[in-house]
């Protein structure tokens, strides 16, 4: 189904897609690694970490030489931006010296030749930084290199597809027929297919000036329609950790279905984001709370409820306060919060 298809439903998930970390559009989508300029978080960071941040990173116990690679004020001690060839940097991981080869060969780590080449082409285009993506300002990425929307189709998205599959040789797919499109987009939308009635509606939907129009119909109506709510609940839930019991020894029942009926009804009516956010993390600290926003707060109570008669009662606590804070961290920064609890982080900028 081209994403056309998609567009009206894909437009209300693209702030909470990209809130979660899960939705990333960028040119390189439609062009292999090396034919596009080097971005420093997808192909650098994740060399440094693997090869040279236990002796050069955040852990001050480990640290060697006093040099740091996790950081650019300390990376750029060795790098020459737009030189390779006059960067320690490459000169350290490329030297036949044993004695001053990086990384040191009791380390049994090893870059390869092409990790090597990607430091270099990092360097001689500038040696860019990168913020953690988490940070980083949603922007409207430019179409792939000379591809333009594909005739026919009016979002620019096809347009990523179309260089993508032209790398392999292939061509978008014929547009669905109406079958097939009601049933794809009403199992999207609502997580059932369309019965009979709603088939044979569609396909007779001759009043419409053209196929988009009827579709556009057709998506309204799901929209509209209580199971939509229903249907992008379950994301969401799964995200939240919801469960309709206690996850520990007995696994008792507890009362948390107001907290997701409260979900779905937000997804029916449209509820703003920025809303949506608030209320399930402070709505209760709101001026003159309504009972709504008070029972979004049941998403910090989520967590696993553990009624261990010997367990202590601080023990519980803070195993119930960082798992409010990890998923917090997860559905809303991209970011996991798991690994700060006990040490810095390597990839995220989180201190312990």
């Amino acid at each position: 189904m081209h994403l056309l298809r998609c567009k009206l439903s894909l437009a209300r998930w693209v702030p909470l897609l990209a809130a979660w970390g899960i939705l990333a559009l960028r040119p390189a989508l439609a062009e292999t690694p090396r034919a596009t300029p080097i971005d420093f978080s997808r192909d650098i960071r994740p060399i440094l970490s693997d090869k040279c941040f236990f002796c050069h990173g955040p852990d001050e116990k480990h640290r060697e030489a006093e040099l740091r690679l996790d950081t650019q004020a300390g990376a750029m001690k060795v790098v020459e931006a737009g030189k390779p060839d006059e960067s320690e940097l490459i000169r350290r991981i490329t030297t036949s010296d044993a004695d001053e080869r990086m990384p040191p060969p009791k380390s049994n780590r090893t870059l390869s030749a092409e990790q090597i080449e990607l430091l270099r082409r990092w360097i001689n285009e500038g040696a860019g930084w990168g913020e953690h993506w988490a940070f980083r300002p949603l922007v409207k990425p430019a179409l792939p290199a000379g591809e333009t929307v594909p005739p026919g189709e009016t979002h620019p998205l096809d347009a990523y597809v179309a260089a993508g599959l032209k790398q392999h040789g292939m061509n978008l797919a014929p547009e669905a027929d109406r079958q097939t499109l009601i049933r794809r987009v009403t199992l999207d939308l609502t997580g059932l297919p369309p019965t009979p009635e709603e088939v044979d509606a569609f396909i007779e939907d001759a009043d419409a000036d053209t196929d988009s129009a009827a579709y556009e119909r057709l998506v309204d109506r799901l929209l509209a329609s209580p199971a939509y709510g229903e249907r992008m609940a379950w994301d969401w839930l799964d995200a939240a950790r919801y469960a309709d019991s206690n996850g520990y020894q007995g696994d008792g029942e507890r009362t948390m279905w107001p907290w997701r009926d409260w979900v779905v009804d937000a997804f029916n009516q449209n509820l703003p984001f920025d809303q949506f956010t608030i209320w399930q993390l402070a709505g209760d600290l709101l001026p003159e709370a309504t009972f709504e926003q008070r029972l979004a707060t049941g998403f910090c109570r989520n967590h696993m409820i553990n009624g261990e008669g010997g367990r202590i009662a601080e023990e519980n606590r803070v195993d119930y306060v960082m798992d409010m804070s990890e998923t917090m961290g997860t559905v809303w920064l991209g970011l996991t919060l798991n690994c700060c609890r006990c040490h810095d982080h390597k990839f995220d900028p989180l201190a312990q």
